[in-house]
């Protein structure tokens, strides 16, 4: 079921999780027609779509992919054209993005550039699915 934020739970299990290598994030992205800014955000007053907003927030994450304490790289980013199988969900972008380790993500959700950027995203997003995952070895 897609939401815009992860459980306590989930966040727990993803912090403590043992897996200590690369981690690729499929991000499953569905905007919102219009931003739904703070009254106080300087932004409100732009009239932006949901993926206007959320461009913003990517902007934020390219700005943080050269620190080597985050290390993230964008591998993917997509608009959904259609569904070949299913289609239960109306996704609008596919975004898959590399981690060197969970810690790096875990590090990059704390600094307080992210934090900044992530109002966009919470301005812009309807709802996701996020989708953890680990190279197949060999």
């Amino acid at each position: 079921m897609p939401a815009l934020q992860p459980t306590t739970d989930q966040m727990r299990t993803f912090a403590k999780d043992a897996h200590d290598g690369p981690i690729v994030m499929i991000n499953l992205l569905k905007f919102h027609d219009k931003a739904r800014y703070k009254d106080s955000d300087p932004e409100k007053a732009e009239n932006l779509t949901g993926e206007q907003a959320y461009n913003r927030y990517g902007k934020g994450l390219e700005a943080l992919s050269s620190d080597p304490k985050i290390g993230l790289k964008v591998l993917y980013a997509g608009e959904v054209n259609r569904f070949l199988i299913g289609g239960d969900e109306d996704w609008d972008r596919v975004l898959v993005v590399l981690y060197p380790s969970r810690q790096h993500m875990l590090t990059m959700m704390r600094d307080p550039r992210y934090q900044e950027a992530h109002r966009h995203r919470e301005a812009g997003l309807k709802h996701q699915d996020l989708i953890e995952t680990h190279q197949i070895p060999g």
